[in-house]
């Protein structure tokens, strides 16, 4: 009897012992998939701390194959980011599409408010095939709390007439340079003079050597008869009708200067170097920082030109005004001939 009961006791230990082993297995397996999936949705991307994304902005003013991305919405970037960054916002169902758009060979630095939201985007990008990402560790926040500076948002000035509100647009880019558009008025009648003005501004707070690279995001922009040959590196078109970037390629530009003949020219300008928190840069080759250039012109149209240098003023209707400059930043406005 001792030696049955002995057998039954030596069983029900081995039972005990193989439930006992499978339960701490399934529970290693849980704990192992559930830390893994965590680790590729967050954290698992490279990530930058705060003061060493300091340094490496520091080291890269005007260079335009490092780039910063504010992953937030417009009205987080535009409530204050850190100067040079462009927005595109991660919660948008065009993030992967926009982004994809860009040269994957650059660098980028992205970020968000707290660093969730900019790993996310950090996994998309190395996902789309980018090879130099990185995260800001605790997004702007950690960047704040660090006391280092952001750029305040722009005021746009506005007032409410027929089809457009907006006086004046700015778009910044990635090299550290803004590019301004305004207009004196957004109706005004046949006959009358429209005011035009557009400038580049460099938002860094240092001397920006920007190189030029001739990327101008539509044909013909100048501000005068002769195309791009000017040392300003931006331009204006105008069009008659409302255009968007998505249709504009499909415009015909109007003649707002005479028809001149216009010299061949090859371009020699290499670059600009601009004064700090300023629209002043010296041309390069050659340009003197104490006797810079005003990267900024006007241009005043009371009609256009249909046959030679004879002009007749703008016909009623909206007119689409573009600027834009030669590293492809792009600007509309509209205005309103009564």
């Amino acid at each position: 009897m001792k030696t049955k009961y002995g057998i039954i006791g030596v069983c029900l230990i081995l039972l005990l012992s193989v439930f006992s082993f499978s339960g701490c297995h399934r529970s290693t397996t849980i704990s192992t998939s559930t830390r893994s999936t965590t680790l590729t949705t967050t954290q698992n991307v490279p990530t930058i701390i705060v003061s060493d994304a300091y340094n490496l902005i520091q080291n890269n003013p005007g260079n335009t194959n490092f780039i910063i991305i504010d992953v937030r919405t417009a009205d987080e970037f535009n409530a204050g980011h850190i100067a040079g960054a462009i927005n595109i916002d991660y919660e948008s169902t065009q993030f992967s599409t926009d982004a994809g758009k860009l040269d994957k060979n650059k660098q980028y630095l992205l970020y968000c408010a707290t660093g969730i939201r900019g790993a996310a985007a950090t996994q998309i990008m190395l996902g789309l095939g980018f090879h130099d990402v990185q995260n800001l560790a605790g997004g702007i926040t950690a960047w704040i709390q660090a006391g280092y500076p952001i750029a305040m948002p722009t005021t746009i000035t506005s007032i409410t007439v027929a089809t457009t509100t907006a006086t004046t647009v700015i778009t910044p880019s990635s090299n550290g340079l803004q590019l301004t558009l305004s207009v004196n008025t957004t109706t005004f009648s046949q006959g009358e003079s429209l005011q035009i003005n557009v400038s580049e501004y460099n938002t860094i707070s240092t001397t920006n050597n920007v190189p030029a690279e001739n990327n101008w995001g539509n044909s013909g922009l100048a501000l005068g008869p002769c195309k791009n040959i000017f040392v300003q590196p931006f331009g204006i078109l105008l069009f008659q009708g409302r255009f968007t970037a998505q249709n504009i390629s499909q415009a015909t530009a109007l003649e707002i200067y005479p028809r001149v003949p216009c010299p061949l020219f090859i371009r020699q300008v290499t670059g600009y170097l601009f004064l700090p928190d300023s629209i002043n840069a010296a041309v390069l080759p050659g340009g003197d920082v104490s006797a810079p250039t005003a990267m900024s012109g006007e241009v005043t149209i009371t009609g256009i030109f249909t046959q030679g240098t004879q002009s007749h003023p703008l016909d009623p209707g909206i007119y689409t005004i573009v600027a834009g400059d030669e590293w492809g930043a792009f600007e509309f406005l509209y205005v309103n001939v009564e």
